[in-house]
C-alpha cells in the first residue's frame, strides 16, 4: 500500500450533530469491494430503524477507513438483536450499523495480504551490511609498542584511577637542555605579575589549586636529575570577563 499524501478531512453526519476534523492518509485503493457479493437479508431493517448504509448488503467501494482512535466515539449504546439470526443492529452517530454473522450460504473465504514497497537498492544495502565480515585490525609497530608499554607499566590507585607511564618514541636525552630558556621565560612572567596585582593574585591562586589537586609538588631534592625537561607556562588574562578571568597554558612541546 503506497501512501500518496496526507490531508485534513472534516466528517459529519447528515444533521450535523456530529462533526470532526481528522488527518487522513491518501491511498489509491483501501480494499476491494465489500461485501464481495450481494448478501441475502431476510429482514428489512429500514422499516423500523434508520441505517447508516441502506445498501450495506450490496458490494460497494470503501471510501474512508477510520481508526480505533475515533471508532468507539461514533458508537451509541442502543443495540437491537434480530430474532432468529446472528445479526445485531448497533446505533451510531450515522445511524444503525448491521453487524454479526449470516448463514453459511453467504460465507466467503477472504485472504488479505499487505505488500510494503521498499526501494530495492536500500534493501540490498541493508543485506550487505548485515552479511559484511568484520575486517581484522592491522596493528602497526607503534601501536604494538604502546600496548606492550601499557601492559607493563599501568597500575590502579586506591581511588580507582588508572596510571600509566608516559610512552616515549625516543630516549629522554633527545629533549635537550631547556632550563636556561625556561628561567628566562619565568623571569618575564614574574615581571608581568609584578605590574598587575590582580593578575598576580589569580596566578598564585591557580598554582595553589594545582598543588592541592596533586598535579604538582615542590622539589625538595637539590640534586638535579641528569635528564630534566622544564615545561614553561603563561597566563591568558581577561580582566573584563565575569567568570574565568585567567587561563594558564602549559607549553609541553617546549624543549
Amino acid at each position: 500500500m503506497v501512501v500518496n499524501g496526507c490531508v485534513k478531512v472534516a466528517i459529519s453526519n447528515q444533521n450535523k450533530s456530529f462533526e470532526r476534523e481528522l488527518d487522513m492518509l491518501v491511498v489509491k485503493k483501501i480494499t476491494d469491494f465489500i461485501p464481495q457479493k450481494t448478501l441475502e437479508i431476510n429482514s428489512d431493517f429500514s422499516n423500523f430503524v434508520e441505517l447508516a448504509d441502506s445498501n450495506f448488503n450490496v458490494p460497494g467501494k470503501i471510501d474512508l477507513l477510520l481508526g480505533a482512535n475515533i471508532f468507539y466515539e461514533l458508537l451509541k449504546p442502543e443495540r437491537i438483536k434480530i430474532k432468529d439470526s446472528q445479526l445485531l443492529l448497533v446505533n451510531s452517530v450515522f445511524g444503525y450499523i448491521v453487524t454479526g454473522n449470516l448463514d453459511s450460504i453467504n460465507e466467503t473465504k477472504v485472504h488479505c495480504g499487505l505488500i510494503r514497497d521498499e526501494d530495492l537498492n536500500k534493501t540490498l544495502e541493508k543485506f550487505w551490511k548485515v552479511e559484511k565480515v568484520a575486517e581484522p585490525i592491522v596493528k602497526n609497530k607503534e601501536r604494538l609498542i604502546c600496548e606492550e608499554h601499557y601492559a607493563n607499566t599501568h597500575f590502579r590507585t586506591k581511588e580507582g584511577k588508572y596510571v600509566v607511564s608516559m610512552p616515549l618514541k625516543k630516549e629522554p636525552s633527545c629533549l635537550g637542555i631547556s632550563k636556561d630558556i625556561a628561567l628566562k621565560r619565568l623571569g618575564s612572567l614574574w615581571n608581568r605579575l609584578a605590574r598587575d596585582e590582580n593578575y598576580s593574585n589569580l596566578y598564585r591562586e591557580f598554582l595553589r589549586d594545582y598543588e592541592r589537586l596533586g598535579h604538582m609538588k615542590e622539589v625538595t631534592n637539590e640534586t638535579e636529575p641528569e635528564i630534566t625537561c622544564y615545561a614553561t607556562h603563561h597566563g591568558i588574562y581577561h580582566p573584563e570577563k565575569s567568570t574565568t578571568k585567567l587561563r594558564v597554558v602549559f607549553n609541553c612541546s617546549f624543549r
